[in-house]
């Protein structure tokens, strides 16, 4: 069904009126003078506690350093004033650390505070701080300037809300071979090392390389000098500043407009090791369904519920693999949220059994915004045990019962704050009240009674029609904990809020299930929540570029299941773009392919039989390949480590590897070196040093240099690591469509004649994986003699995949030698000859 003309057209200028005006408002490109800000005074006392030191400051500053880890410290001061009493973030997940072993001790210059791996090193007049490896004594990070604050409101007029609080800020030595890497999502390149960024989430449709602010705020960066990893992590919402040496030769420099100067020092020297202690500090992520690894289809929308079962038919009789179809705004009664249109979608319920009967889940969008609709003159009461089912012109159930429960935002005056989204006048619920979380949680119930797999929070930015810069918002407050602060402070936190609301109540609702939530827009702490994609982007060879170093950025800032819209969402692509974007998407954790509303079609089947065959072939290879990606997903979930990593993380020696944009990894194992432009069919890859296999001619490469390949449209250069074994499965359709039976581990022994790996395995459903349900087996090869010994241990934990046999298929340059034998549960060798 297509939209009538009018509509489309008052539709369509809506949303691309939301790019003009973020690209027109951007106050805060212009360069801030930190050097010109007042600097915190110089030390005259301190006082020491179990795990922290503060120090007095003659301006009657305070500075606190606490030890939370032998690795990582806690930098906190007040301007001008005592520390506040009350310490809260929603970012931070863990506060229950064990006391590290400290030391302190002082000279008349300097105290030095000593855990087992750093020193902290505070200089009394200026006040500096130099943090330095306990062992070698070399100084990891070093103060430039003493940390500073906006005393005389010279930057009052850049802020957003110049009575917020004023500008704080901490700069940073610079050194010569330093790289940046991190900070979530930005437009930009892997290495952030001469660019400076802001933090504030905006609705950018189409963004291009460059744009920033985008969707989402991590104030997370780790910084890499002589082979040696720290990170950063600057726990502030107000808008925020990053400059990796882009306005000066000498600094690094980071502050925000308002709120504490408040960091956390993280020290490696292995960039996994801070990436671990991240996700300790502000949460791992859980687990998803293990169908959310698998194939997703979507577009601005499908509807009515025909064309929804059209697609999934399509799919399932091109044998093309699929899990999950999304339902966006139109399924909404006029955009209501918690509502289904019974003209498109009469029984919600029996549309997601049809579907799930095929193997595919539902999920449907949810925003932020909840229609302002005034009871209507004499509307009835809705009394329906299910009244998302029932007309809401008279009366919005949703809008009812939150501004009954006073859980809407409002402004300082006290007046009800009404932007406008799609449903035109709207509200916007403070989830910073916790009442207001579990309400919007348990709305949820729309949803999961009608059947439908996960929720997908979109315009969480949070985005209004009326000013996406925000100042319709300025006097918008917020709960906030009782500090009853303003939207300077919560805007970043806005999404990271709500996804918890969703997840929260998903649990709750469903607690056998485990909860899937995606979100565009959130807040460092995002990942314990939800899973992320990187927002509106075009269909151009210019944004599939940036889906590398993206995507590898997120995973270097804590957030590990990311992916994009494969194929881009705005304008109009062709063949052989989507299948180079489906050459990328294919290995990452979320793989969906999403277009706009007027955008030319773009399921695989779109552009003829050539570029579908393609596409099945690598959507196929993702599902064979599923054993590899859970094990390396819930590597992430367990230690920090992203799945889709940067060359950097598993060779951060190798200096060829830290600004390298056109490559990527998956785990330790799995190298790609996707073609990110028209008309090529020939690259150069950099193989790390080692021993490298050609993924597909089992071709043998000795790593350590760069080699050409040839690229064809239907091949993108891959290679297995010398020493790895790849678990695969059978062909699958959807996940859950039979066992993993067989499990095929194919051997890609090193220079030694070895390889290992150790699968992981779980119910792939049910949360019970936190108690111990799962299965560890470790395989192992060796060479001996003119043949090799694979090793099978002994499964750890509970979980019982049941009967199924093995395959260990030996890869090398000749042919492929392969035994077969039952999973039989207990520790034995096999002989492959």
């Amino acid at each position: 069904m297509s939209l009538a003309p009018g509509y489309l057209r008052t539709r369509r200028w809506r949303y691309f009126l939301v790019a003009i005006l973020v690209f027109a408002c951007a106050p805060w490109t212009t360069a801030q003078d930190i050097t010109q800000l007042e600097k915190i005074g110089a030390v005259v006392s301190f006082t020491k506690s179990e795990r922290a030191a503060i120090f007095n400051c003659a301006d009657n500053s305070q500075l606190q350093i606490t030890l939370l880890a032998p690795d990582l410290v806690r930098v906190r001061a007040s301007f001008t004033k005592p520390l506040p009493i009350k310490d809260h973030s929603w970012a931070i997940a863990k506060t229950d650390w064990s006391i590290p072993h400290w030391t302190l001790s002082e000279t008349s210059a300097d105290v030095l505070i000593a855990t087992d791996e750093l020193e902290i090193v505070i200089h009394r007049s200026p006040l500096l701080i130099d943090f330095r490896d306990a062992k070698t004594h070399t100084v990891i990070n070093a103060d430039e300037q003493p940390l500073a604050y906006d005393g005389k409101g010279l930057l009052k007029g850049m802020m957003f809300d110049p009575e917020a609080g004023p500008f704080v800020a901490a700069a940073k030595k610079f050194a010569f071979d330093e790289h940046f890497y991190g900070l979530g999502e930005k437009a930009a390149r892997l290495d952030k090392r001469r660019s400076s960024f802001v933090n504030w989430n905006s609705d950018t449709p189409g963004y291009l390389e460059g744009r920033d602010p985008i969707y989402q705020t991590i104030p997370f960066y780790t910084g890499l000098q002589n082979g040696n990893a720290y990170g950063i992590f600057f726990d502030n919402s107000y808008r925020s500043y990053f400059d990796f040496a882009k306005s000066s030769q000498q600094r690094v420099w980071f502050g925000a407009e308002g709120g504490e100067l408040n960091y956390y020092f993280f020290y490696g020297p292995g960039l996994k090791k801070v990436l671990g202690r991240y996700a300790d500090l502000t949460g791992h992520m859980p687990l998803p369904p293990l169908w959310a690894l698998g194939n997703q289809q979507s577009r601005w929308s499908y509807y009515p519920e025909r064309m929804v079962e059209e697609v999934v038919a399509e799919y399932r009789r091109r044998d093309l693999p699929l899990d999950v179809i999304h339902l966006d705004i139109d399924y909404m009664q006029g955009y209501r949220v918690f509502t289904w249109d019974r003209d498109r979608f009469p029984e919600p319920k029996a549309l997601s059994e049809k579907l799930a009967r095929q193997g595919v889940k539902l999920v449907t969008i949810v925003d932020p915004g909840v229609k302002h609709q005034p009871v209507a003159k004499n509307a009835g009461q809705i009394t329906s045990t299910a009244p998302e089912l029932e007309p809401q012109q008279q009366r919005y159930y949703v809008f009812d019962d939150g501004l009954a429960r006073n859980l809407f935002q409002r402004r300082r005056n006290g007046d009800l704050f009404v932007p406008r989204v799609w449903p035109g006048e709207s509200t916007f619920v403070d989830f910073t009240l916790p009442a207001a979380r579990e309400w919007w949680g348990s709305l949820h119930r729309a949803y999961t009674d009608n059947g439908v797999a996960g929720i997908w929070n979109d315009m969480n930015e949070p985005s209004d029609f009326v000013d996406q810069t925000g100042k319709n918002q300025i006097d918008v407050v917020s709960y906030d904990e009782g500090e009853k602060s303003t939207h300077a402070k919560n805007r970043n936190v806005f999404a990271l809020l709500m996804a918890r609301a969703t997840y929260e109540g998903l649990e709750r609702l469903r607690p056998a299930q485990r909860p899937y939530v995606i979100t565009r827009a959130g807040y460092a702490g995002i990942q314990r929540y939800s899973t992320m994609w990187t927002g509106d982007t075009n269909s151009t060879w210019e944004a599939l570029a940036l889906n590398v170093p993206m995507f590898t950025s997120l995973g270097l800032s804590g957030e590990p299941f990311i992916g994009s819209d494969v194929g881009g969402f705005m304008g109009r692509g062709n063949g052989e773009l989507l299948v180079r974007a489906y050459q990328v998407s294919f290995l990452a954790p979320f793989c969906r392919n999403h277009k706009v509303i007027d955008g030319y079609d773009q399921e695989p089947w779109r552009f003829g039989s050539y570029y579908e065959d393609i596409i099945r072939k690598y959507l196929k290879l993702r599902y064979q390949l599923l054993p590899f990606l859970y094990t390396t997903l819930e590597e992430a979930h367990r230690t920090g480590t992203p799945l889709f990593r940067p060359l950097l993380l598993n060779y951060q020696d190798d200096a060829n590897t830290y600004n390298l944009d056109d490559e990527f990894m998956i785990g330790a194992d799995l190298l790609v070196a996707p073609i990110l432009k028209p008309d090529v069919t020939r690259r150069l890859v950099y193989l790390p040093q080692g021993v490298w296999y050609d993924y597909w001619t089992n071709k043998k490469y000795e790593g350590g240099t760069m080699v050409p390949v040839e690229a064809p449209l239907e091949t993108v250069p891959m290679f297995v690591r010398g020493g790895a074994i790849i678990p695969t499965g059978p062909d699958l359709r959807y996940v859950g469509e039979k066992p993993f039976d067989p499990l095929t581990f194919n051997i890609y022994p090193d220079a030694d004649g070895a390889a290992a790996t150790k699968l992981y395995e779980d119910d792939g459903t049910s949360p019970a994986y936190k108690q111990g349900a799962v299965r560890r087996t470790t395989i192992t090869a060796r060479r001996v003699g003119g043949g090799y010994t694979v090793s099978v241990s002994a499964p750890e934990g509970s979980y019982n995949p049941g009967a199924r046999k093995f395959n260990l298929l030996l890869k090398s340059t000749g042919a492929p030698r392969v035994v077969s034998v039952p999973d039989t549960g207990v520790a034995r060798s096999i002989p492959l000859r």
